[in-house]
């Protein structure tokens, strides 16, 4: 089990959604001033879901059969939470003040399809959706690559991913060429650049003789100083993908090459991860309204949201993936005869080394 993987999920998508919270005290707040950055939850979610591609893949997948456990893992919960998040913007629309209820919008929504929002961005119903949108897409090209001879699967998905990029530039202009010539497909690659590159003996030895803390430490201080600039697309990636790669390397290598560290709360973080990032925009703007009236002092009611609104959605995530998420999955794999994924990295990692897919 990666639990330092798990650890850096639980962190993204817990600072995903006080980013979220803080975005909502800072619309209705002239004194709250306190600044938090989405950036690194977002860009460590990313590279984190492309590296563990490389430790779920195994020989005789075909694309059909990947794509199709992958989508097994991220469908039903997606769209059992736009179906609410739809349904509350029907009933209130303030509740979702900027998602696009047509039909044309709701179709792409549950599609992972890139449309305008009615603030002019692209994002679906469930706002966070537009992440996921990227991941399908990312899904769909590696499993692409799996027709590929083995030893070439991965410098595939690379070739289509800037491949991609590149012809969307053929595009006219609006959301497709937007979203499908963004540079954060190159995220989802480098993290398979980095489970490739711990199949590398000189890199394992690296990582046993000396300890991964300080190149952890460099990483954060990427985001750090990556968050106090307003950059381009291509800027962020620039300052964000090299911070991410050394994260995730340090954690990684410390799971797999040396002593992991190993923590109940957040292997059960990790587990919940995907939860806490779909489920806490639900949260957000009710749980704030009725707070900001419950109290004139706009700080009380900053603490008060994140200490309701982190810990019930903690609660649900932990409901979902015990009562939903798993059983749906069970289900769907039995139902469809999907094999088992087995754990052991795609590459020649030796045995007894290689994590449990998350």
């Amino acid at each position: 089990m990666l639990h330092s993987i798990n650890m850096l999920r639980t962190f993204s998508c817990f600072g995903i959604a006080l980013y979220h919270i803080m975005e909502f005290v800072y619309a209705h707040s002239d004194t709250v001033k306190v600044s938090v950055s989405a950036g690194p939850g977002f860009h460590l979610f990313i590279a984190i879901s492309g590296f563990i591609l490389v430790f779920i893949a195994r020989p005789g997948d075909t694309p059909v059969n990947f794509m199709m456990k992958r989508a097994i893992r991220i469908v039903p919960l997606y769209w059992l939470i736009t179906t609410i998040a739809l349904a509350m913007s029907l009933a209130r629309p303030w509740l979702f003040q900027k998602a696009d209820t047509s039909l044309s919008s709701i179709v792409s929504s549950y599609l992972f399809l890139p449309h305008y929002d009615l603030g002019g961005h692209i994002q679906p119903i469930l706002f966070v959706g537009w992440t996921l949108g990227f991941i399908m897409f990312f899904y769909l090209l590696f499993s692409l690559s799996l027709l590929a001879p083995r030893r070439l699967q991965f410098p595939t998905v690379i070739v289509l991913t800037l491949g991609i990029i590149g012809a969307s530039r053929l595009l006219p202009p609006g959301a497709y060429r937007t979203f499908y010539g963004s540079p954060i497909l190159l995220e989802f690659a480098m993290g398979c650049v980095v489970g490739l590159s711990l199949q590398l003996p000189a890199l394992q030895a690296f990582i046993r003789r000396f300890p991964m803390w300080p190149v952890a430490l460099l990483g954060l201080v990427g985001f750090f100083i990556a968050a106090q600039y307003q950059l381009s697309d291509w800027g962020k990636i620039a300052i964000f993908a090299p911070s991410s790669t050394l994260i995730l390397i340090a954690c990684a290598g410390q799971d797999l090459f040396r002593t992991p560290l190993k923590s109940d709360i957040m292997l059960m973080g990790g587990k919940i991860s995907y939860g806490v990032f779909l489920i806490h925009p639900l949260l957000v703007t009710p749980f704030g309204v009725v707070i900001f009236k419950m109290t004139s002092n706009d700080w009380l009611a900053t603490i008060l949201m994140i200490m309701t609104i982190l810990p019930v959605t903690s609660l649900l995530a932990y409901l979902s993936f015990r009562y939903f998420e798993t059983p749906a999955a069970i289900w769907l794999r039995g139902a469809l005869r999907l094999s088992k994924t087995r754990t052991m990295p795609a590459g020649s990692v030796k045995p007894g080394i290689g994590p449990s897919a998350v």
